[in-house]
């Protein structure tokens, strides 16, 4: 793991693609490999909503106390953009507080896993995206994506968007991986790595009984060592899961 950054930023193809659960499992597999690993969602909307929010749910996984105000400095009532939900709620964002606050929180982990709020292209301000703030930080991506029909449009114009705010993209973790496979989510991941030149960091499987709202880890605990490539500390070869895929869709 001598390659891991000190600060990763966690963004998906958009809302709901999984981005907690996939937080929540690499954070939990960076604390076994000894690192001290921390997570903050600087922007966290529908605070109004019932159930637990993605910082809620994620240390709960952890069986970690949390300080909202320290794990999730910004948060709003609304469901929508930050920019849209405090515009609504006539709330004032402190931008440059915020992204101090994440930098010093940084600093006081071994690694930070940073969760975005909804995709790179979600509005912070009207003028402040939310890969800014990746870029601000200094922390390279992982896109979490999904498997199936769609995914390689809303990849590819994500890396696009990164590329074109300056933003450093580590790779892309597949989540949802449904079995038995379908036809699009056993091709697309050879696509994602053949023809946009992504690596495939890893892969998480359909867990249906997962639910974050609802406080429901079921099947996300212990498998994110065989999920996550080497450079979280994790056993996943995207090479091996590709020559698997290739042989089931030959047969």
């Amino acid at each position: 793991m001598k390659d891991l950054p000190k600060a990763v930023f966690i963004t998906g193809t958009d809302t709901g693609v999984g981005k907690t659960a996939v937080t929540a499992a690499l954070a939990a597999l960076l604390r076994e490999k000894g690192l001290v690993t921390g997570v903050i969602k600087p922007f966290q909307t529908g605070t109004d909503l019932e159930g637990l929010s993605d910082a809620e749910f994620i240390y709960a996984f952890l069986g970690k106390d949390c300080v909202l105000s320290e794990v999730s400095p910004c948060r709003l009532k609304v469901p929508l953009s930050p920019y849209r939900a405090a515009s609504i709620e006539g709330a004032d964002i402190p931008l440059e507080d915020i992204i101090e606050h994440t930098r010093d929180y940084i600093s006081r982990n071994d690694v930070t896993l940073v969760e975005g709020a909804g995709g790179l292209c979600v509005p912070v301000t009207e003028s402040y995206m939310m890969a800014d703030l990746a870029v601000d930080l200094g922390a390279p991506m992982v896109i979490v994506v999904r498997p199936g029909l769609g995914t390689l449009n809303h990849t590819a114009l994500s890396l696009e968007y990164a590329r074109q705010r300056g933003a450093r993209v580590l790779g892309v973790v597949i989540n949802g991986f449904p079995e038995p496979a379908d036809v699009a989510s056993a091709t697309n991941p050879a696509v994602l790595r053949d023809v946009f030149s992504v690596n495939i960091l890893g892969v998480l499987p359909h867990l249906p009984g997962l639910d974050v709202e609802g406080g429901s880890f079921s099947g996300l605990k212990g498998i994110g060592e065989n999920c996550f490539s080497p450079l979280f500390g994790g056993k996943f070869s995207a090479d091996a899961f590709l020559s698997e895929l290739s042989e089931k869709t030959r047969r």
